[in-house]
């Protein structure tokens, strides 16, 4: 009787203990399906509003793709250099007396840059003057002799050979004559070249010598550049070098100064294309009265070779991405990104090569929050 009461409370047990088991899981799976609802009603609840955040509407002045001439540029590099770099000589031989200029000198032509000892020189001219007088004094004598001679020769009085001699030294004493005359023209020289004078207009960028040196015909006393005008040489490539003119107009900017536009002309165009770079050398002149440009400053031109008829696009419609250039087409309602190439043309309008048509809508001024595929307001 016990043993079948304890096996009655034994399987009561068991059976209270399947109904709790079988009620915790009801309660487990019962929170577990109500978390699983209430997450995908507020997954549908954000939908939509993701949706209308996607389909909001932007606000942008819009405008129409004109069509115009616009000029055409072709852009190259270039350097400026001196229109006139002399290493200036000395064309005489002595000691340097004096030295009237210092790096950095503004000269004018004719100005003296150095002196030299001239004593020697000098000395050398006057006996060249006096050796001049007697020559000219000796071939007085010969002529006169020479005229006696003719006349005595044409009566007969005087012989054949009597009269070759008198005419020689007639003509010997007219060759001593020119050569007195011309070593007094070089001793002049000599002296006049022992004050070096400035070549032309320029600034004195080197000073070589110094007072108590000697120097030679051929030694450097001082580097002349002139800077007023400016060389800017630039390099045309093959292709593009038929298309490049005189008298066409250039646009430069300096890496020191990007944002200050300076203008010119074409001044020079070389005869032919190098043989080791196959590019062609055109120079224009810049005036430089004020010598804010320098030599040897690197240089970024625009050269006009003409006008083209293209798509125009006010500039604030372009906006920059990087590299490329892109712009917002009014396309359905809705903004059409695209990438665009456009010329290197002045003012408040961009000449369209690739990318868009005339008769076009675009956004007037471009913005960084706009995206393709926006709906325009």
């Amino acid at each position: 009787m016990q043993k079948l009461l304890r096996q009655g409370r034994t399987g009561k047990k068991v059976r209270t203990f399947k109904v709790l088991v079988a009620g915790g899981l009801v309660l487990t799976l019962g929170a577990g399906c109500g978390s699983r609802v209430d997450a995908a009603e507020n997954k549908k609840g954000s939908q939509p509003q993701q949706a209308v955040a996607q389909e909001a509407a932007v606000k942008a002045d819009t405008v129409q793709v004109g069509e115009g001439k616009v000029p055409r540029y072709l852009t190259l590099t270039g350097t400026l250099s001196a229109y006139e770099d002399s290493d200036v000589a000395a064309g005489a031989a002595g000691k340097v007396l004096s030295v009237h200029v210092e790096r950095g000198s503004v000269v004018k032509k004719g100005d003296v840059l150095v002196r030299l000892d001239s004593r020697a020189a000098s000395a050398s001219l006057e006996e060249a003057r006096a050796q001049l007088a007697l020559a000219k004094s000796q071939q007085e004598l010969a002529n006169a002799d020479c005229e006696r001679n003719e006349k005595l020769f044409a009566s007969g009085t005087v012989s054949s050979a009597d009269h070759d001699r008198a005419q020689a030294q007639c003509r010997n004493a007219a060759a001593q004559l020119a050569s007195a005359t011309a070593r007094l023209s070089m001793l002049e020289l000599n002296v006049t070249d022992a004050t070096i004078r400035a070549p032309f207009d320029g600034v004195v960028s080197e000073r070589v010598v110094s007072v108590g040196e000697y120097v030679r015909q051929d030694s450097k006393v001082v580097t002349l550049v002139a800077l007023d005008p400016l060389r800017l040489s630039l390099t045309v490539p093959e292709s593009s070098a038929a298309f490049v003119q005189k008298d066409q107009a250039v646009e430069f900017t300096l890496t020191a100064a990007p944002n200050v536009v300076h203008k010119t002309k074409v001044s020079f165009v070389g005869a032919g294309l190098r043989n080791g770079t196959r590019d062609l050398v055109v120079e224009a002149l810049v005036p430089n009265k004020e010598r804010t440009l320098l030599p040897g400053q690197f240089a970024t031109a625009k050269v006009q070779l003409g006008e083209q008829q293209l798509p125009v696009v006010p500039r604030s419609a372009v906006l920059g991405d990087g590299a490329r250039r892109k712009l917002f087409v009014v396309s359905d309602g809705r903004l059409e990104e695209r990438f665009v190439q456009v010329s290197e043309s002045a003012g408040d309008s961009l000449g369209v090569m690739a990318g868009v048509r005339a008769g076009e809508r675009v956004v007037a001024v471009a913005r960084d929050d706009l995206r393709d595929g926006q709906k325009l307001q």
